[in-house]
């Protein structure tokens, strides 16, 4: 190690001999200097990099490549002075590191340098695996980037429950969790603003319903509308709900469900008057509307031809069987008069050589039935089940 006098230069220059005693006394100052002090050397007695043991808080310093002050190294109280070794480095004081960038990370790891922090921007911690942002943590809270989930591990690590964004929200979406855990059975509610809260919700399919099926097996939780006897403690539920209404079964361990088999239901009145002096869950059978029919019918005319015969020199037979007359008188030639019997004379036929009577009778209209053996609309079969 080498020294320099006052005049900060190195060797001690020839010079009186006074001069030459202070420079080897200022030397000989920081020799001593490098024992231990309570008190910091002075310029005077000190040169640049001198290493200094300050008594004073038990630290190793070294002076500053200016001569202007001393740097702390470590602690003489510590193990290589409290500094890291190269293995297994135990930090008791604050490590900064640069801020760094997604390609060139200030912190990451040996062998998979494209893994470890940053910071991206003023209070932000971000979080890069795979050389890719995947998280950050700022002000606001951490966020998980890029539709990426937050992944709740069960006690075997074996499976998860995953929480992520959905595909695309027009704008941002806070959700506040309520400030309890609600009652057995309560469910989430938003105000509409993203505040959650607890709050009970009926059954969300009550018991007791009825619904229509578009298949022939009864769904998990319900049972066909067949009218069958079913356990009163098997289906305790049910039995609360609809009693014996739809019938006791055995009076005593079973009741029955609705027998909707083939039928229509129709809305209970409950005093409206559309369908007055019905009791709930009592039938009716079919019928029609009580109305009338009209109905006509129409008869054409019809005639009588009284045909006879004309005799040779232009005279007339009698041939008139069961007509009723009994003579014809003849006027040149032609038919004159007819005589019937009871010796009342007919009209005056002369100029004719045949009589048509015309008549219009009267008659009854039966109108035939049609139909089937009941009043129904169109429909389609489907099965009926009840919630139990």
């Amino acid at each position: 190690m080498s020294f320099v006098n006052e005049t900060k230069s190195t060797p001690i220059q020839n010079d009186t001999g006074a001069s030459v005693r202070a420079d080897i006394n200022s030397n000989m100052a920081a020799i001593y200097s490098l024992n231990a002090s309570s008190s910091t050397p002075s310029a005077a007695n000190s040169v640049a990099r001198m290493i200094w043991a300050d008594e004073s808080t038990d630290e190793l310093k070294i002076r500053n490549g200016t001569n202007t002050s001393f740097i702390t190294i470590g602690s003489l109280n510590e193990t290589n002075l409290g500094l890291a070794k190269v293995a297994s480095p135990a930090f008791t004081g604050n490590v900064t590191v640069p801020a760094g960038t997604v390609g060139s990370l200030p912190v990451s790891f040996s062998g998979d340098s494209n893994t470890g922090f940053f910071k991206n921007s003023a209070d932000d911690f971000s979080i890069v695996t795979g050389g890719t942002r995947r998280a950050h943590v700022d002000s606001n809270g951490i966020t998980i980037r890029d539709r990426k989930a937050l992944r709740l591990r069960d006690t075997s690590n074996s499976n998860y429950v995953a929480i992520r964004a959905p595909s695309n929200v027009a704008s941002d979406i806070t959700l506040t969790l309520p400030n309890s855990d609600g009652d057995a059975n309560d469910v989430l509610q938003s105000d509409g603003s993203g505040n959650l809260s607890f709050t009970a919700l009926p059954q969300a399919v009550p018991t007791g319903s009825v619904h229509m099926m578009a298949t022939t097996t009864a769904p998990a939780g319900y049972l066909k509308c067949d009218g069958s006897a079913i356990s009163r403690t098997t289906y305790a539920a049910l039995f609360t709900i609809i009693g014996t209404t739809w019938g006791a079964g055995n009076g005593s361990s079973t009741f029955n469900t609705p027998d909707l088999r083939g039928e229509f239901v129709r809305g209970w009145d409950d005093g409206k008057g559309t369908d007055s002096g019905r009791s709930f869950a009592s039938s009716q059978s079919d019928q029609n509307e009580q109305h009338n029919h009209s109905a006509s019918s129409t008869v054409g005319s019809h005639t009588h031809s009284y045909a006879f015969a004309q005799g040779s020199g232009g005279g007339v037979g009698n041939n008139f069987g069961g007509s009723g007359i009994t003579s014809v008188t003849q006027s040149g030639g032609r038919l004159a008069e007819l005589e019937q019997s009871g010796g009342n004379d007919g009209q005056d036929l002369r100029g004719y050589t045949a009589e048509t009577e015309g008549t219009q009778p009267s008659g009854s209209t039966t109108i035939a039935n049609q139909g089937g053996n009941e009043a129904r609309p169109r429909n389609i079969a489907m099965m009926y089940v009840i919630k139990t």
